[in-house]
């Protein structure tokens, strides 16, 4: 019996969600995330999307030890069908707990112990450039010592890019034991970093990403208020929170602070359940204006509104979306001259208390204190 271990499992929920917020690193189900203890690898199961990892599902634990004598072994082979064939079937014998493991774990077997596989814009505007390896070493022409920083030419994805990854690092045990991180520029592809703590790994992917984005003359700052947004609500005890940027185009024409009266109140059941008795229109300070919410709702906002940008709230990204369709038609109901009918105090108590609506949404009361 696999014996989980509960606090790394935070670390990973932490890593997995900090990154699978933003769209300017990781989009839809890509991307992977892993921990390594012992001999065992906590990493990302196959069809999930690094939002949807938490506490107790979206997770894969394996067997890493498997996993590093088979790359050992195919290191100076020419990967054809048998070795792929055979690498997936060593992969899923390597499963202690959990769901089938992305094919891409292997990439992640002999690197520190924090690592994250993403698909930066900023970076892949690079990375896809017929001349990304010159225009990388410009970036990075001047880079701390403490930093491992490697070119990657393109590979499939699975043991054919775990493969190229092994040549680099296998036998240099001494010299990257140095490195406080590592960096995998992936050709046509994205970045692999990997750390021995979640502040380096996190901080190190900042920075190589903003060194993209002036190269590329791109601001991306919308997406990174994701970022800014759940970690107040991290820090105020509401963990593995995720909030999602809107690109809306309806929501951005019709959303303004002269306008949030006409939707402080829920009209139907859904807004209440999706988004909350009232969105967070932040007027000045942002840390100030959410732990006021907090106090006075007793609960985290679902929609949150920055002058014209608006984020939603939930358990990972797909349920944010939920939020963002019932948010769009709210939108629409209040578009009318006509005035309407919210729900009265005592509707809405009445809904809270309803197990249906409870089930229906799955985490709509996780937070409540």
């Amino acid at each position: 019996m696999v014996k989980k271990n509960k606090s790394l499992i935070k670390d990973f929920v932490e890593i997995s969600k900090y990154f699978g917020q933003r769209f300017d690193l990781t989009q839809a189900a890509g991307g992977n995330s892993s921990i390594k203890i012992g001999g065992e690898m906590y990493i990302k199961s196959s069809g999930y999307s690094l939002s949807e990892v938490s506490l107790d599902n979206g997770y894969t634990i394996l067997d890493n030890e498997k996993l590093k004598n088979f790359l050992i072994r195919v290191k100076n082979k020419k990967i054809d069908s048998n070795i792929e064939k055979k690498s997936i079937s060593i992969l899923k014998n390597s499963v202690l707990l959990g769901a089938s493991p992305s094919i891409e774990s292997y990439s992640h077997t002999l690197l520190k112990k924090f690592t994250i596989h993403i698909h930066p814009i900023a970076s892949n505007i690079v990375s896809v450039n017929k001349k990304s390896k010159e225009i990388f070493w410009q970036i990075f022409n001047k880079r701390s010592k403490n930093e491992g920083l490697f070119y990657i030419e393109y590979k499939p994805p699975g043991i054919d890019l775990a493969n190229e990854i092994t040549k680099t690092v296998l036998g240099k045990e001494v010299e990257f034991s140095g490195y406080k991180t590592l960096i995998f520029f992936l050709e046509n592809h994205g970045m692999i970093c990997s750390s021995d703590t979640k502040e380096d790994l996190i901080n190190t992917v900042e920075r190589f990403v903003k060194k993209f984005e002036r190269y590329s003359k791109i601001n991306l700052n919308r997406y990174k208020m994701t970022t800014k947004i759940s970690k107040i609500l991290w820090d105020c005890s509401y963990k593995n929170l995720t909030c999602y940027y809107s690109e809306d185009s309806y929501l951005q024409r019709h959303i303004s602070i002269k306008n949030t009266k006409s939707f402080k109140k829920p009209l139907n059941p859904d807004q209440l359940l999706y988004c909350g008795e009232a969105p967070l229109v932040i007027k000045s300070d942002l840390k100030r204006e959410i732990i006021s919410y907090l106090k006075k709702y007793k609960t985290f906002p679902r929609v949150v509104i920055l002058k014209k940008d608006i984020y939603f709230i939930a358990a990972n990204v797909l349920k944010a979306r939920e939020k963002e369709d019932v948010f769009k038609a709210q939108l629409y109901f209040n578009s009318n001259s006509n005035p309407n009918r919210p729900l009265t105090k005592k509707e809405v108590d009445k809904l809270r208390s309803y197990n249906l609506f409870k089930n229906r949404l799955r985490f709509w009361f996780d937070y409540t204190k």
